[in-house]
């Protein structure tokens, strides 16, 4: 959430830049709303450099064939091992979901306009003073809860889904016939 509060003045001001026709230049990482908003290849192009970071390769750091010079950050599931090894189903299944940072960035956009609805509503706004709770009680009515959300990607993306759906549940039914 930190970096989050701290971005989002930059990029507002990045943006209102942009539609003045004004020169912008801003580091961001993915997944991030700033992303929707201003649509790579479009409205924005990633800089390229002439060398990588210590330790790095050209794999490392490459993204649409341009080398950015630092490693590309990669979203990643995390679980508890207890209950993976438990629920070596589920594993397969979260080893198989890929939800495209584009998704990821839409999503970050209606957080960062549901939180704008929310600084125009409360006086003294602050996001260091207002109580985590209250954002996200406010969050929850305005975006729909994350049961909802996650219900609208799965139906959005529902053959993709099923695929990984079926890949996990033959795993289920090879580990059924090996006992």
């Amino acid at each position: 959430m930190r970096l989050f509060v701290e971005s989002r003045p930059c990029y507002k001001k990045t943006i209102t830049r942009y539609q003045e026709g004004k020169p912008i230049l801003y580091y961001a990482s993915q997944p991030e709303w700033i992303f929707s908003a201003l649509k790579q290849g479009e409205d924005v192009v990633w800089l390229e450099v002439p060398f990588t970071l210590d330790n790095l390769t050209e794999k490392d750091t490459l993204l649409d064939r341009k080398n950015l010079g630092f490693p590309i950050v990669q979203q990643r599931i995390v679980a508890n091992k207890k209950f993976l090894e438990a629920n070596p189903v589920v594993k397969r299944w979260l080893e198989l979901v890929q939800i495209p940072l584009a998704d990821l960035n839409v999503e970050e956009l209606r957080i960062k306009e549901a939180i704008d609805r929310l600084e125009n509503n409360v006086s003294d706004f602050s996001l260091y003073r207002l109580e985590i709770e209250k954002i996200y009680s406010f969050l929850d009515r305005n975006l729909g809860s994350s049961h909802r959300q996650a219900k609208k990607w799965v139906k959005n993306n529902q053959q993709q889904f099923d695929r990984w759906l079926k890949e996990a549940k033959q795993m289920e039914a090879a580990t059924t016939n090996q006992g």
